[in-house]
């Protein structure tokens, strides 16, 4: 645990915690939408994957099943089924959906994670989606975007669910499950091996528990902040885990009552200039800004400040769209 200055807020002390959300696996055929009305297009998390919103339209766009999206929404990439010895990695426009362009896998994987401007792309033989599969074993295989190849299959030990790259794509920051928890791991590309990824402070890793609301990328995508809930957690409901991707360690930002305390969909994250982290809880109209950029260096404290407020929710037309989720990043105009 690592020890929070005081501000002109009330600040807690953090702790270590981990997770990950993912679109569930419902099979479900690509719509799209007849011309939106005039609005803003954005990239959005479904219940069942990955498509594009623009507001003020009654439905999406576009929408892929078990698509996955870079968080600054700069690329998204699905497995669409081949014949029986490959299937195709399809690289999505993140605007209208349409293919870029498309690769042959083995049969049978599912996209886990997507780096920044599809750099790389992590797929394993896991059923898509986040949570226990109970597996001894996890195949990983790594899709080069510069080059178009797709490496070996990675044997690991363990049932282990991809979550993101660091800055030079030589590791990977996993999510190990157990029975009744999880841990962070570390993944070398090239060797396979993989351990308990450290805290901050180098501190004893601990056994995690909780699920994700959803995560944030830091504006040059060296740092992955995510809010979990954890209602098993009385004295720290929901916290915010920060994966330091350049550096490759991880902090806990614990967060007291009333976060994480109020109905599913009550609380929210995002990004402000800084890489000021927003956390808030609509019903207690409460927020808390954690200063995620401090993660960086060891000897400089995570300040987290709180005060009266809330975050603006998507728009109506937006949450009355079938499945859909969150916002993941506003698109560019063309």
């Amino acid at each position: 645990r690592a020890l929070l200055t005081i501000t002109a807020a009330l600040i807690l002390a953090a702790s270590a915690g981990c997770g990950s959300s993912a679109p569930k696996a419902t099979p479900e055929v690509k719509v799209v939408n007849p011309p939106p009305a005039p609005g803003h297009r954005l990239l959005a998390e479904f219940d069942d994957g990955v498509g594009a919103v623009q507001e003020g339209a009654s439905a999406p766009i576009w929408r892929e099943p078990d698509a996955v999206a870079a968080l600054d929404g700069s690329a998204v990439f699905s497995i669409r089924k081949g014949d029986e010895r490959a299937d195709q990695l399809v690289r999505l426009d993140p605007r209208s959906g349409s293919v870029v362009s498309e690769s042959s896998v083995p049969t049978h994987l599912s996209v886990s994670a997507v780096a920044p401007t599809g750099r790389w792309v992590a797929m394993t033989d896991r059923t898509p989606g986040y949570g226990s599969q109970g597996r001894v074993s996890t195949d990983l295989y790594v899709f080069a975007g510069a080059t178009g190849t797709v490496s070996a299959p990675i044997d690991l030990k363990g049932d282990l669910q991809p979550e993101a790259f660091s800055t030079d794509g030589r590791s990977m920051f996993t999510l190990s499950y157990f029975p009744d928890h999880y841990r962070v791991e570390t993944i070398d590309v090239a060797t396979g091996d993989h351990y308990d990824t450290s805290a901050r402070d180098k501190g004893p890793v601990e056994d995690m528990h909780g699920h994700a609301i959803h995560g944030v990328l830091s504006a040059d995508h060296t740092l992955l902040a995510t809010l979990y809930r954890d209602p098993t957690d009385a004295g720290a409901p929901a916290f915010v885990h920060v994966l330091d991707l350049q550096n490759g360690w991880s902090y806990c930002a614990d967060l007291p009552e009333p976060f994480g305390t109020g109905a599913p969909g009550s609380d929210a994250i995002q990004l402000l200039r800084g890489d000021v982290v927003e956390v808030a809880t609509t019903g207690a109209s409460r927020i808390a800004e954690v200063r995620i950029d401090a993660v960086h260096t060891p000897s400089s404290p995570v300040t987290v400040t709180y005060r009266t407020g809330t975050i603006a929710p998507p728009p109506a037309s937006l949450t009355a769209i079938s499945g859909f989720d969150h916002v993941i990043a506003s698109l560019p105009t063309e």
